[in-house]
């Protein structure tokens, strides 16, 4: 079916723009000029026309986005909007094209009588957790609740993201510099300094003559160091995308001193934070433990919950399961514990990710605080290296010269 895409004007002679899949042209003029607007220009768009329709340029849907759009939502459905009117200002509103195209969509099968939550399913933009809200948010009659909720929920994930690419900026930032001065210095200081000093005809300590053989390493086959780093990189995200990569990595994350602290409570306060916003939203338990398996970012502790799921479908609690993992600390399973026993499970659930999520942010500040020093002394380590074995060679010129 063609995407057309519109621009109208309203009888204040406020102009809209929007998108629509629909057979003929003829077809969508007759639907706006119904609603009472002035077509000003229609036109289809295609792969060349929009850049941003290519799968590798298409613009992805953010956590930000999804935040904004269930707030926004949420305000527009508070205020008594009906569903497919709010769904039509927030498909004109919404910037994200990738975004509005979806929601374009979804008017269109709320027109059709196709339920909100069916249809956000049907996308690949909408995670699983805001779906199975939505739907029992339907049910509940409190849609507006829900997406007010989910509104918090994608502002804490965006918050989290931000605090973990925020601690990880400077150290990353200081290696890229590090790296860059080391082949600044191996491909063009240090061979100068080179033909000087070999011109004075003296030997060359060992350390010397590996650093030369390294900086003419560098010189002749600098492409070849250039495609194996993006081979490296891709070949490493395309391993961490497979089954067996998220497993090593979550293992990795999970095990490893310096990043276990870090990982333990971004994932606790993670599970703890989409446990209550699922419950607390009369999704069920064994549903929540679903969704809470794709979103906790771990493939480890994902295979860990799918035996959580297991026993509680035997009829077991959630507390004697999740104890058996033997990966959550013993503070948020007697949480949960409590929860059960006084059937406030939601709110005890609320507080242990509150709690966790400031823990989160000492662990990260801990991380920061180990990794600068460590850039710092292996940068160290490498000049002094460099500088050593210029500087040799030279003082065995002055010690010649001298006599």
């Amino acid at each position: 079916m063609p995407l057309y895409a519109y621009k109208v004007k309203n009888e204040a002679g406020k102009v809209f723009s929007g998108q629509a899949k629909i057979k003929k042209r003829d077809e969508l003029e007759k639907i706006i000029s119904a609603k009472g607007l002035t077509v000003l220009e229609i036109w289809e768009k295609n792969a060349l026309s929009d850049i941003s329709t290519i799968g590798i340029f298409k613009k992805k849907v953010k956590t930000k986005d999804l935040a904004i759009f269930c707030r926004q939502f949420a305000i527009v459905l508070s205020a008594g909007v009906p569903i497919g009117l709010a769904m039509d200002v927030m498909r004109q509103q919404t910037e994200n094209p990738t975004l509005q195209e979806c929601l374009t969509d979804i008017y269109e099968d709320i027109q059709k009588g196709i339920q909100l939550s069916k249809s956000m399913g049907n996308s690949s933009v909408f995670p699983d957790i805001l779906v199975n809200m939505v739907e029992a948010g339907e049910v509940s009659g409190q849609l507006d609740l829900v997406f007010a909720r989910m509104a918090e929920h994608f502002e804490r994930e965006y918050k989290l993201n931000q605090k973990i690419k925020g601690a990880m900026t400077y150290p990353v930032i200081v290696c890229v510099v590090a790296v860059a001065v080391i082949i600044i210095l191996l491909a063009r200081v240090v061979p100068s300094f080179m033909d000087i000093l070999t011109g004075f005809g003296v030997d060359m300590p060992a350390t010397t003559r590996i650093l030369i053989v390294v900086s003419e390493f560098f010189k002749s086959y600098w492409w070849l160091i250039v495609f194996s780093i993006i081979g490296i990189f891709t070949g490493g995200k395309m391993y961490k995308r497979s089954e067996s990569g998220k497993l090593f990595f979550g293992e990795l994350a999970i095990k490893l001193p310096v990043l276990k602290g870090v990982t333990e409570n971004i994932i606790t306060s993670r599970f703890s934070r989409t446990m209550e916003t699922l419950i607390n939203s009369g999704v069920q338990l064994i549903k929540s433990l679903e969704i809470v398996q794709k979103v906790i970012g771990n493939a480890v502790i994902e295979k860990r919950i799918t035996g959580v799921i297991d026993e509680i479908k035997k009829g077991k609690g959630l507390t004697g399961p999740l104890s058996e993992m033997k990966y959550f600390s013993p503070m948020i399973v007697s949480m949960v514990r409590i929860g059960e026993e006084s059937g406030n499970l939601e709110y005890t659930l609320k507080k242990s990710a509150d709690f966790y999520e400031e823990e989160m942010q000492a662990s990260l500040q801990k991380l920061t605080t180990f990794i600068e020093p460590l850039v710092i002394c292996v940068l160290a380590v490498v000049i002094g290296f460099i500088v050593i074995s210029v500087l040799l060679p030279m003082y065995s010129i002055y010690q010649n010269l001298s006599f």
